[in-house]
């Protein structure tokens, strides 16, 4: 299966938009709609990346990056991957692993400490694409949230 692999703007931001709508209700949509400040001022942070896998003229898949700034042992920092994921139907087909890609080339890029993610506990599948892109883990932690 052929797929691109874009970084998610102002511009192709409407296609994005349908996509997150087909994970959340599982139909799909057309929405032109531009998007609101708030994600204008999102997509511009230079912090914060999102990509996206497009194959059969859409989105089927989408990674978001989060880069976060150490000022202790290392002065570089950490790209956080915040979410991954792939719509079924498109699943096996390298889509996440080049997805995952983009973390370790936004690390490179802004010349990162290195990657962290958070993988549930509940969810193997994730963690042996993880430990196939090179992920191993690093002692066990709890997911809290307020």
């Amino acid at each position: 299966m052929n797929f691109t692999i874009e970084r998610i703007t102002e511009i192709n931001y409407p296609a994005f938009a349908d996509m997150t709508y087909w994970r959340k209700n599982g139909t799909e949509i057309k929405n032109d709609a531009p998007p609101g400040e708030m994600v204008k001022k999102h997509l511009a942070d230079k912090n914060f990346r999102v990509y996206a896998a497009r194959a059969d003229n859409k989105f089927v898949g989408w990674i978001a990056l989060v880069f976060m700034p150490k000022i202790s042992w290392t002065d570089k920092g950490f790209v956080y991957v915040d979410e991954l994921w792939v719509q079924e139907d498109y699943r096996m087909q390298g889509i996440a692993t080049a997805l995952m890609a983009k973390a370790d080339q936004y690390k490179n890029e802004i010349d990162a400490a290195g990657v962290r993610l958070y993988v549930n506990v509940n969810n193997p599948i994730a963690k042996q694409l993880y430990e196939k892109c090179g992920y191993s883990c690093e002692g066990t932690a709890e997911f809290m949230e307020k």
